[in-house]
């Protein structure tokens, strides 16, 4: 399959093929807003989706199929980091402004979760076994950890100036944090022993230290010093620069390909991208990109199902839902009841019928929906003369839920009981004589879903072939 460079632009993103360092792609990023500005991009391990930060507080989801925008994801303002979670469930995305981090769950496409981190939050990176991720805190000068269990900040690691980006080795023992630092001061990148969370190390670099990426066998870290211009390579055994590779003005971003060969660098003040071989460290081939060229993200890309093993099929897709337990307590008078008549319940009959669903952010399509309870109650005993009597209980219940434009919200009941005691001392009160009191609990599913289109590969047919 081939490995692509996806080079973040602020209105676009280019591809570059690697096998021929050319531009083989350009990919609009729509936005509402022309001072938006797109920065950093991360892309699933499964290469089948690329997720790209936009100022103006938007993830725009890249299918690199189609190599389309498929997807807007409104997070919080002016977000700069991102990271994908091993397994491909989650995005973590920094937003700097709003001192906060989103949690996308890219099987909707949603913010299930928003963890505040400190002030300025920058650089991203997911440990190798999905448990922790670790954010740069630029105007703390720490790094926070957030356990992705429980998605807490649990702990928290003073660096050095300014932290910017962050990445982790392979074996996920050590976390390597470039500190922004500008001149007189010297700039460093800070090395975080992940199984103390302390501070191991700080490594002079050059100045204005920014993205950093680690080789895929965890031997050397690559540098961009945006302010000298450079890239520094240290070798994660000694901690130590062992080389520094001039390339274009404003080097950002920095990212190796999956077999460590090359580390590509986008050049922000020259338009362009420097391919840097890392068996020798020189750089061997400049390619012009876009105008302003930031985020670079590189990976193996699967190639696109051919028409003829596609196929497109209609379904429902459920985008939210949510289950409660609602309890209703009532009163019944019953004529000529005797002490202890043992008078049975039995649900007949239940019904949920939605009464109303409001818009409450229109953005984010989250909506207030109102919806009826309806239960038929059967009464019996032995005492009666006749089958009983039945009656009608009703509640209301308010939920909010995620409703995109076309859905529509249904509810289901899924469990239903019902329970009666007659009041104590019947004889002798005269307020709860020929009363039962009776206790009618059910378990609802609220859900909006729409019907779909989905084009999925076609894997063979169901009929058995001829041997």
């Amino acid at each position: 399959m081939p490995t692509l460079a996806y080079v973040v632009n602020p209105n676009e993103v280019t591809v570059i093929d690697t096998s021929t360092n050319t531009v083989v792609n350009t990919i609009p990023i729509p936005t509402t807003d022309p001072n938006d500005y797109a920065v950093l991009i991360a892309i699933t391990p499964d290469g089948k989706f690329a997720y790209v930060t936009n100022l103006n507080g938007f993830v725009s989801v890249i299918d690199t199929c189609t190599n389309t925008v498929v997807d807007t994801i409104k997070v919080g303002f002016n977000p700069i980091g991102i990271a994908i979670t091993p397994d491909g469930r989650y995005a973590y995305v920094a937003n700097s402004f709003d001192n906060n981090v989103s949690v996308i769950d890219t099987s909707t496409n949603t913010v299930v979760d928003t963890i505040p981190v400190g002030r300025e939050p920058f650089g991203v990176a997911v440990a190798p076994d999905g448990n922790f991720v670790y954010v740069a805190i630029a105007l703390e000068s720490r790094v926070s950890v957030i356990d992705t269990t429980s998605n807490t900040v649990v702990d928290t690691i003073p660096v050095t100036f300014f932290p910017h980006g962050i990445a982790i080795t392979p074996d996920g023992s050590f976390a390597y944090v470039s500190n922004n630092e500008q001149p007189p001061l010297t700039t460093t990148v800070s090395v975080i022993d992940t199984s103390t969370r302390t501070m191991v190390d700080n490594i002079p670099v050059g100045f204005v230290a920014t993205i950093i990426a680690i080789t895929p066998d965890g031997k050397f870290a690559y540098v961009a010093n945006a302010g000298d211009d450079n890239v520094s390579v240290i070798d994660i055994a000694t901690n130590t620069v062992i080389d520094t590779v001039p390339v274009g003005s404003h080097d950002y971003g920095v990212a190796i390909t999956p077999d460590g060969r090359f580390a590509y660098v986008t050049n922000a003040g020259d338009d362009n991208v420097s391919v840097i071989d890392t068996s020798t460290n020189t750089v061997v081939d400049i390619i012009p990109d876009g105008n302003t060229p930031f985020g670079i993200a590189i990976a193996n890309i699967p190639p696109c199902p051919t028409p003829s093993n596609r196929i497109c099929i209609e379904t429902t897709r459920v985008f939210d839902s949510c289950m409660f337990e609602e309890e209703r307590q009532k009163t019944f008078k019953i004529p000529n009841l005797i002490e202890n008549q043992d008078i049975q319940c039995e649900i007949v009959e239940t019904k949920c019928s939605i009464l109303d669903v409001t818009k409450i952010d229109e953005q984010a399509d989250l909506a207030d929906v109102r919806l009826q309870i309806k239960v038929l109650v059967h009464f019996t005993s032995k005492y009666f003369n006749n089958d009983g009597f039945k009656s009608v209980i009703c509640f209301e219940k308010n939920i909010t839920l995620f409703v995109p434009e076309g859905a529509a919200v249904c509810c289901d009941i899924n469990d239903s009981t019902c329970e009666c005691i007659q009041s104590s001392n019947v004889s002798c009160d005269s307020k709860s004589f020929g009363k039962i009191y009776c206790t009618v609990k059910v378990t609802v599913v609220v859900k909006s879903k729409k019907l779909v289109q989905i084009e999925v590969p076609y894997l063979g047919n169901c009929k058995p072939r001829i041997c």
